[in-house]
């Protein structure tokens, strides 16, 4: 018994040690209120969020959709430069919207259901229709741009201060301490507890089988 309780404490140290390092937290993000350019989403239509990003130094406004973590998809008609599509990841699991089902993006959508682009400079807080098209568009430092499904003409239903208050916390978390070894929850913590309770539960079976065997 003693050599099968030394063999579970080996093991289950080895257990241990054999676990590999917990990735750390997200590093922070490179944005900067002065540096960057907010990029934000309105999935309202779909009973969404608003979704907000960044970029720093994009060349246009599609690159700035992209490095604030969003997906596009154009029409068939019009390539990838007229945005029929958005998705991200913080809704609905990256699906796309409008569906398929809703608008199979052949042709250029109607002005009465499409993603209107909106932008404001450094310091404004006015929102002006974007006529330039994401693809001529070049995004500034300490500026905004919104996107929101619906009718032509229907303003945004933030301001861009109301953007910048909030950050990118959406899509670039400030990274947090990682978690000690052996803190309450983490893997190391619940094996370490299971190794101690096989040694201690072994040297008790161990200690009962001497007594046994002195009393016969």
């Amino acid at each position: 018994m003693r050599r099968v309780a030394a063999g579970l404490l080996t093991a289950s140290i080895a257990a241990v040690v054999a676990l590999p390092a917990m990735p750390a937290s997200a590093r922070p993000s490179t944005c900067t209120r002065a540096r960057a350019t907010i990029i934000a989403v309105d999935f309202g239509h779909w009973g969404g969020p608003v979704v907000s990003g960044c970029g720093v130094s994009p060349d246009t406004g599609y690159a700035l959709l992209h490095d604030g973590g969003f997906s596009t998809a154009g029409t068939v008609h019009d390539g990838p430069g007229f945005v029929c599509r958005l998705g991200t990841a913080d809704f609905r699991n990256g699906t796309q919207f409008p569906t398929a089902h809703e608008d199979p993006c052949v042709l250029t959508p109607p002005e009465s259901a499409y993603w209107s682009y909106w932008t404001a400079g450094m310091g404004s807080n006015i929102w002006s229709y974007d006529r330039l098209g994401v693809m001529s568009d070049v995004p500034v430092a300490g500026g905004v741009e919104f996107w929101q499904f619906g009718a032509k003409g229907a303003r945004p239903s933030v301001s861009p201060d109301q953007l910048r208050a909030r950050g990118t916390a959406n899509s670039t978390p400030a990274a947090s301490p990682p978690a000690a070894a052996g803190s309450s929850g983490s893997p190391v913590a619940v094996i370490a507890a299971g190794a101690l309770v096989l040694v201690l539960g072994g040297g008790a079976g161990w200690t009962v089988w001497r007594r046994r065997r002195a009393q016969q």
